[in-house]
């Protein structure tokens, strides 16, 4: 099955995070993916060549190969099923955005309605709390500084700038928990890592998880 038959059409759900790079880029990589298997809902991944797809992002290719000083791309995609109330499909992306910050990103189908065509389920309204449960359970196993669930946006809009990645601006101190309190009205729920500051007033419901962590709920799904 090729790429461009595995999610179709859109909207997509993304639920993603922000981890520090702090080994060789290869390295940190694997234990991502490793680590999917901690993960309670069960993961599958689809494609065979694992090994292959995580050389190709240690690499890295040009962003312009027309041009010697253009930025290297460190980006990989890895098919998957991930099994919460019903199984489903999704895309596991993850990003270098910055010399010492990565992305790491699921998609899922994110529509209310079913696309029989390309065996992909919507998401029902009562559905959206098995996202906001793998958010959490993805923090317990990475302990993440930041992760989100949004249509259409990941964590890095978060730092609320414009430019393209990789950049330094997203070095990973650089993202401000008053920055995202202010820039996070797309996003449905928030993960924020109190290890790195301790949140006083926060101007949504929210809980206080272990580990430091804090789930702030933003707004509600309606697709």
């Amino acid at each position: 099955m090729q790429w461009s038959q595995w999610l179709q059409g859109g909207p997509f759900l993304e639920v993603s995070f922000l981890l520090e790079l702090k080994e060789k880029k290869k390295e940190t990589i694997q234990e991502v993916i490793s680590n999917l298997l901690k993960v309670r809902n069960r993961i599958e991944i689809y494609d065979k060549n694992v090994d292959e797809i995580v050389d190709f992002f240690d690499r890295g290719y040009p962003f312009d190969e027309e041009d010697p000083q253009s930025n290297y791309m460190h980006s990989l995609r890895l098919r998957l099923y991930v099994y919460l109330s019903r199984k489903r499909k999704a895309t596991l992306q993850i990003e270098m955005v910055s010399s010492n910050a990565i992305m790491v990103n699921f998609w899922f189908y994110g529509s209310n309605l079913d696309d029989m065509e390309w065996d992909q389920i919507g998401i029902k309204n009562e559905e959206i709390i098995d996202f906001t449960n793998f958010l959490k359970e993805l923090y317990f196993i990475y302990e993440y500084k930041i992760g989100g669930i949004a249509i259409e946006e990941n964590v890095i809009s978060l730092f609320g700038l414009d430019g393209v990645y990789p950049n330094e601006c997203y070095r990973y101190e650089n993202i401000s928990h008053n920055r995202f309190l202010q820039e996070s009205y797309s996003f449905i729920d928030i993960i924020w890592n109190e290890k790195y500051k301790k949140l006083s007033q926060v101007p949504y419901n929210h809980k206080r998880l272990d580990n430091d962590g804090i789930l702030i709920n933003i707004s509600i799904f309606d697709e």
